[in-house]
C-alpha cells in the first residue's frame, strides 16, 4: 500500500470513528432543540395511530371530539383539521373523489388537487417509533 492511499484510508477511518462517537449526543441535543420549540410555539403532540392502522389513502378518524383527515400521497402523510373553519360543523368525505365538503357551507375542498373554497388548514404531523402523533396549539387539544 502507498504511503498515500494509507493516510487517506487513515483519515476516513478516523472520521467514522469520531462520527459514531458523538452521533449519539448530537441526536439527543437535537431533540431537546425540537422539544423547546414546540413548548415555545405550545404545541403538543397526541399520538393518533399506529403506522399500519390506517386502512385507505383517505379516511377521517376522530380523536376526543377532534376530527382529522388523514391523506396519503404514496409515502407523504398529512393530516387535515375535519372541522370546518367558517361555520365549525364536521366536513363530509367523500373517499371516491378524495374531497371534502361542509353541508352547511356548501363549500368544498380537494385534497389531491389542494384547491376549492373551503379553507381548511393542515395539521402538523410526525412519525416517531412508527406512531403517527398529530400536533394541536395550546387550546386546541386537552390530552
Amino acid at each position: 500500500m502507498k504511503r498515500l492511499d494509507f493516510f487517506k484510508e487513515m483519515g476516513g477511518g478516523f472520521f467514522q470513528t469520531v462520527k459514531s462517537v458523538y452521533e449519539p449526543f448530537i441526536q439527543g441535543d437535537l431533540e431537546k432543540i425540537e422539544s423547546a420549540a414546540d413548548r415555545a410555539l405550545g404545541l403538543t403532540w397526541v399520538p393518533v395511530m399506529n403506522e399500519t392502522e390506517m386502512t385507505s389513502n383517505f379516511e377521517m378518524k376522530f380523536f376526543q371530539g377532534k376530527a382529522i383527515i388523514f391523506v396519503r400521497h404514496e409515502t407523504n402523510m398529512q393530516a387535515w383539521n375535519g372541522i370546518c373553519p367558517v361555520c365549525s360543523q364536521i366536513i363530509t368525505v367523500s373517499t371516491l373523489y378524495s374531497s371534502g365538503k361542509c353541508l352547511n357551507c356548501q363549500k368544498e375542498f380537494n385534497f389531491k388537487t389542494h384547491t376549492g373554497e373551503l379553507p381548511l388548514t393542515p395539521l402538523p404531523l410526525k412519525k416517531r417509533d412508527r406512531i403517527y402523533q398529530v400536533g394541536f396549539m395550546k387550546g386546541d387539544f386537552h390530552a
